[in-house]
C-alpha cells in the first residue's frame, strides 16, 4: 500500500512559490556519499537532501534518508529513526506498538498527529491507525497537516507558514525530526522563512 508524502499534504495546503537548491548546495549533496545517485533528483528532492545533509542526523541517517530519497516510493524513508522523547510520546497513545516495524514517515505522521489539539481518544485512534499502516483517510490527513504547522509554530511562533513553498516546507520538517538542538531547529526554519 502506498501513502501519500506527510509533507505533500501539508505543503497543499500552506504551500506558495518554488525554492530551488542553489548549485553549490546540489554539489554538497551529490558529493556527500559517492554511493547515492542524485541523477534522479527533482528541484524539491534538492532541496530536502540539502536539509537531510546538513542536518544533525548521524551519517547512517543521512545516507538511508538520502536513498529512500532516489527511490520512485520515497515516501517511507525506512525503519524509523526517532529519539527516546519521541517514542515516549508515541507508546502514551499507542503502548503496544512494535517500533521495529513501523516506518519513518510513519512515526513522523502519527507525531503531528499528537501534536494537533483533538481529544486524547481521538488522538489514540489515529495514532494506533497510522502505527498499523492503516490507509489515513483525509480527516486524519487534515490532522496530521495541522500537528506538521502546530509542530513547526513551536519553534517559530510568529512565522506564517504559508509563505513555505513545498521544498521549503518539507525542509522545515526535516529540521523538527532531526537531533540537532532546538535552537539549531529554530535558526534553519526561522532562516527558510526569512528567504
Amino acid at each position: 500500500m502506498k501513502r501519500m508524502m506527510i509533507a505533500t499534504a501539508l505543503a497543499t495546503t500552506l504551500g506558495t512559490a518554488g525554492f530551488a537548491a542553489t548549485e553549490a548546495q546540489k554539489e554538497q549533496v551529490a558529493g556527500f556519499n559517492s554511493g547515492i545517485d542524485t541523477s534522479g533528483y527533482t528541484d524539491s528532492d534538492f532541496d530536502i537532501a540539502y536539509g537531510i545533509v546538513t542536518s544533525g542526523m548521524s551519517n547512517g541517517e543521512k545516507t538511508a534518508k538520502l536513498r529512500a530519497l532516489g527511490t520512485e516510493d520515497n515516501i517511507d524513508m525506512g525503519i524509523a529513526m526517532i529519539s527516546e522523547a519521541e517514542m515516549a510520546r508515541l507508546q502514551q497513545y499507542a503502548p503496544d506498538a512494535d517500533f521495529g516495524v513501523i516506518t519513518q514517515s510513519q512515526a513522523e505522521a502519527a507525531l503531528a498527529v499528537t501534536y494537533g489539539g483533538e481529544s486524547n481518544s481521538v488522538i489514540t485512534d489515529r495514532v494506533q491507525t497510522i502505527l498499523r499502516g492503516d490507509e489515513m483517510d483525509e480527516e486524519t490527513m487534515a490532522m496530521v497537516s495541522a500537528g506538521q504547522a502546530s509542530m513547526l509554530q513551536s519553534y517559530v511562533p510568529e512565522a506564517d507558514l504559508s509563505r513555505l513553498s513545498d521544498g521549503e516546507l518539507a525542509l522545515a520538517l526535516s529540521y523538527v525530526y532531526s537531533d540537532m538542538s532546538r535552537g539549531e531547529k529554530t535558526s534553519e526554519i526561522q532562516a527558510l522563512i526569512d528567504s
